[in-house]
């Protein structure tokens, strides 16, 4: 995944956790400010998006720090902490700011006198082949014989000394500064999170190009179950939710018209013979497990279907209870809560961050240890979700859960479809209980997905 994605992501679950982005930018331009003391005459080039607030910010600190400074900016709408800075810098006397609209326009700038550029022109966003005036600026800046820092990272094109990253390295020759981003954005699921695993939309798209979600379970004893799985999926933007089950649960969905049910072969409990069934359905990831029931045949007909999916597959329920560790594969998403975790291991997880890292690098599958505080980790990285709360153990969020998960593991791996569809199943049922406290149902959390899929969009 490219840096500028996985920046803004970071960006997103800092101002979750109350971290604004002028914060962050005004940290990124002191850092920038403090490796260009040892130059006296300074242009810096900034551009309309966050990079360029970055320069700004600079050229602030290092006006203030008695240095000659020329600021060299594009015209153009900026972003809104980019704006906040040149507002800023607009009212100082010590800063010369020039405003670039076209080419014609850099013909007149002379860098003679200058000894260091700063490139805060585009940063890591950029796409696609430069534009004038871009252009002529990066011509202009690599005619000069100053010393060049790019701000996070180097305009294509420019020929930079030194690159100053933030937070993350963006080049493999950079340096990178602290800017103040906490732990917690990183280690912590939040809306950056939902921003990576759910695709984004532009319009033009076909039928099933969201996803085609799968999802095996029922039997003679539980047969409502998948209805919620598939529902939340629908809920979380999947396009397509499939239903297969043994047919007497088959009959008794009743799933409205956005649920297609196909009832299997077997009567009351999945059987070996309904695998070739499951298999002929089109699907780009799966859910199998919810109101499965625990019967042999049900054991074996799991077995021979897991040899046969390569595809995405979240394991919820009873599936947990019938599979061993030695099946489990790197597309494999275990939902588990603790005693189904113990059932499957052997062991209880007391230290449950420490469990879920062993076995999921044990297995290498993914495993959401689900708790006050899930535990999330492919066995390289780990991560906690914080929300959600205690009316969540009513009967079904579970379902809710893995439905969530699956419907985001159509389009994106399945470490980042587990640590979003925790966020989002957890702040789904805090919106739930925000209305109903403690008599909030499994589908009252269901209903709320598309107010926290907005929720985590404000932090765009």
């Amino acid at each position: 995944m490219c840096p500028s994605t996985l920046t803004k992501a970071v960006d997103m679950n800092s101002a979750y956790l109350g971290i604004d982005g002028v914060l962050l930018m005004e940290n990124a331009g002191n850092a920038l400010a403090k490796h260009c003391e040892g130059f006296d005459s300074i242009a810096v080039f900034a551009g309309l998006g966050n990079n360029g607030g970055d320069g700004l910010v600079a050229a602030r600190h290092l006006s203030g720090a008695k240095k000659k400074v020329c600021v060299y900016t594009l015209y153009g709408k900026r972003s809104r902490e980019c704006q906040k800075n040149l507002g800023i810098i607009e009212k100082l006397d010590s800063i010369n700011v020039e405003i670039i609209r076209d080419s014609k326009d850099c013909k007149g700038i002379d860098l003679d006198g200058f000894s260091l550029i700063i490139d805060a022109l585009l940063g890591v966003g950029v796409r696609g082949e430069l534009r004038e005036p871009i252009k002529s600026i990066v011509d202009l800046i690599n005619s000069s014989n100053a010393y060049k820092i790019a701000a996070d990272c180097p305009t294509p094109g420019i020929v930079a000394d030194l690159t100053l990253s933030f937070h993350l390295p963006k080049t493999s020759d950079a340096k990178t500064v602290d800017i103040g981003v906490p732990t917690e954005a990183v280690s912590c699921c939040g809306p950056g999170d939902v921003y990576l695993a759910v695709p984004e939309r532009v319009g033009g798209e076909h039928k099933g190009e969201f996803g085609r979600l799968l999802i095996v379970g029922g039997s003679k004893i539980f047969s409502k179950t998948p209805v919620l799985v598939g529902n939340a999926a629908l809920r979380t933007g999947v396009d397509l939710a499939r239903i297969c089950a043994p047919s007497y649960a088959a009959k008794r969905m009743h799933c409205g018209e956005d649920l297609l049910v196909y009832p299997l072969d077997s009567e009351d409990y999945l059987a070996k013979s309904d695998v070739k069934q499951i298999l002929e359905v089109d699907f780009d990831s799966i859910v199998i497990g919810n109101g499965l029931g625990t019967m042999d045949e049900t054991a074996y007909a799991l077995k021979k279907l897991l040899r046969k999916v390569d595809t995405p597959v979240v394991l919820d329920a009873d599936a947990l209870k019938l599979i061993k560790p030695k099946q489990i594969k790197e597309n494999f998403i275990l939902t588990p809560h603790a005693k189904e975790f113990e059932i499957l291991f052997g062991e209880y997880p007391v230290d449950r961050l420490s469990a879920v890292e062993e076995y999921s690098q044990k297995t290498s599958g993914v495993i959401l240890l689900k708790g006050e505080v899930d535990i999330i980790s492919d066995g390289k990285k780990t991560k906690k979700n914080h929300v959600g709360n205690p009316g969540m153990t009513v009967g079904g969020t579970g379902d809710v859960l893995a439905g969530i998960v699956g419907a985001l593991s159509c389009k994106t791996d399945p470490f980042r479809s587990a640590c979003a569809g925790a966020f989002i199943s957890g702040i789904a049922g805090d919106f739930a209980f925000k209305e109903f406290n403690y008599s909030l149902t499994a589908t009252d959390c269901i209903d709320k997905i598309p107010e926290a899929l907005y929720f985590c969009r404000e932090f765009i």
